[in-house]
């Protein structure tokens, strides 16, 4: 059974790295394996997704070829796998689920079905059901056994963070200064009411029931009777809850904003509308005009030619007809007239056009902070890395901050260490912390030089310059940025997390990817 004890060397990873290299002592444990019925099933039963508490993550051991599944109270699924083969190695280090898919196939081998796919690659590499025949046999994807694909499908959300890791490890529990703490925040003044703690628990019901809990105890039960402590000081509310009312405020807004904006369209177009009126009708106008003094010149050249001797004889011009002059002189005027009320409309609808834009953009701002604060309640993850010399801090898969980082003795490596916020407290105050450490792909020992016994021993031990570092010492050695621990702990609930690495972000991060930091 894949979760009974491993020998020494495999525990620490060495032993079962260099056999993982050699396929061929495979087929002795396998003697020792039930029939190929029992091979399907994993090795022990998971609990139901809906019963699960906190994060839910897994490591992948390449060399033990088993994959476990913990949540806050530990382990609580394992089962064995099968990995990529020689020449086709399953990479290792830390991915995310960044696609899911019941019934796929290969878009690189001939179609082949990939049942209960779950992608951590952009590159080919993702969890299917498949063949187990107890070795790595895959051309890069982790097989998974077909009875226990399903169960992982069930208990995995995307973005769920998945280790390949070179040797088996195991989540520690943590305590360090560096690791940052939920921040307790006044709800929003426009969303005091919305913030209430019932309201943030009902609010947040319907996407994670057990964070909707911890979000209400936190907010506290305010006393709302007559002098009570709730009404004479707002309650401090935890990222999530105070997600919820910055949500709630942003919606009020949006929906105020939207409305403005419709109703400023509206006049927009009605003035446009008047405008382009107003411009027909100073064509009409000036056509107006332009008849009554074509009718007026047709007039005086008829009576020109009607007296042409009386004309001659006097000297005098013919008289236009009093009419026909009137007329063109009210045509002109209306005209006159016609011209300013169009310049009127014309400016008018120019003032509505530029209100309209206000509005349009102020309700595309009212829709960012939407969004915004629905982007507060998922996981955030941060990453420190020593390649880069920067922090990251991304949420919901898109980046939120980035700064220079300072790593203390950078000569030495850090190694590749993941802490991983599993649970909160009650008051919503502070999570609990783990930590998993990455075995270096490259921990062998140095050549023994001949001599004393001790001399032999001494050399063959690994450089202490080169030895990773220990979860904790990894932390020690950080110097977090000014502002750093305030705005991740603006952000922080269960599932987030911190990668720390000698490794800078991998080609395999993408817009939709959670960090990928590929250690091999």
């Amino acid at each position: 059974m894949t979760g009974a004890p491993q020998p020494a060397a495999a525990q620490q990873g060495f032993g079962s790295l260099f056999s993982y290299n050699q396929p061929a002592k495979k087929p002795a444990a396998r003697k020792k394996r039930a029939p190929a019925a029992s091979q399907a099933a994993p090795a022990e039963a998971s609990k139901p997704a809906n019963e699960t508490k906190g994060t839910v993550y897994a490591v992948v051991s390449l060399p033990d070829q088993h994959i476990t599944v913990y949540d806050a109270t530990g382990r609580i699924a394992q089962s064995r796998i099968s990995s990529g083969k020689a020449g086709k190695r399953t990479p290792t280090g830390v991915f995310s689920v960044i696609g899911k898919k019941r019934f796929h196939r290969s878009n690189l081998y001939s179609g082949a079905p990939m049942p209960w796919m779950q992608r951590i690659t952009w590159s080919g590499i993702a969890l299917h059901a498949g063949v187990i025949p107890g070795y790595p046999a895959s051309h890069g994807c982790i097989r998974l056994p077909n009875a226990f694909a399903p169960k992982l499908y069930s208990l995995t959300d995307m973005g769920a963070r998945i280790i390949v890791s070179p040797g088996d490890v195991k989540p520690e529990t943590i305590t360090h200064t560096i690791l940052p703490t939920p921040k307790m925040q006044l709800a929003p003044t426009a969303a005091q009411q919305a913030a209430a703690p019932e309201k943030a628990a009902v609010e947040l019901a319907s996407s994670d029931a057990s964070d909707a809990a911890k979000a209400t105890a936190a907010a506290g039960e305010p006393d709302l009777t007559p002098g009570g402590e709730a009404s004479q000081q707002p309650a401090l509310l935890n990222p999530i809850a105070y997600a919820v009312a910055l949500k709630k405020q942003a919606e009020t807004e949006r929906l105020a904003a939207d409305a403005t904006s419709k109703a400023a369209l509206e006049i927009a177009q009605k003035t446009g509308a008047e405008a382009r009126a107003a411009t027909e009708a100073v064509s009409d106008a000036e056509a107006a005009l332009k008849r009554a003094e074509e009718k007026l010149a047709a007039a005086s050249q008829e009576d020109r030619a009607n007296a042409p001797e009386t004309t001659a004889s006097t000297g005098a011009a013919t008289v236009p007809d009093p009419e026909l002059v009137a007329d063109v002189d009210k045509a002109r005027e209306a005209l006159d007239q016609t011209r300013t009320f169009d310049a009127q409309k014309s400016q008018a609808a120019f003032e509505a056009v530029e209100v309209y834009k206000r509005a349009d953009e102020a309700a595309k701002a009212a829709a960012e902070r939407v969004a915004e604060a629905e982007r507060r309640r998922k996981q955030v993850s941060v990453f420190v890395s020593k390649k880069e010399g920067k922090i990251f801090v991304r949420q919901d898969w898109k980046a939120v901050w980035e700064a220079p980082v300072t790593i203390r003795d950078p000569e030495r490596p850090l190694g590749t260490h993941i802490y991983t916020a599993v649970d909160v407290e009650t008051d919503g105050s502070k999570v609990h912390w783990t930590a998993i450490s990455m075995p270096p792909e490259n921990a062998k020992a140095t050549p023994a030089r001949r001599g004393s016994k001790g001399a032999m021993a001494e050399a063959s031990a690994p450089s202490a310059s080169l030895t990773p570092e220990t979860a904790t010492g990894a932390l020690d050695r950080i110097e977090m940025p000014e502002g750093a621990r305030e705005l991740i702990g603006e952000l922080l609930w269960t599932g987030g997390s911190l990668i720390v690495s000698d490794h800078p972000r991998s080609y395999e991060m993408g817009e939709y990817t959670d960090f990928i930091v590929l250690t091999r």
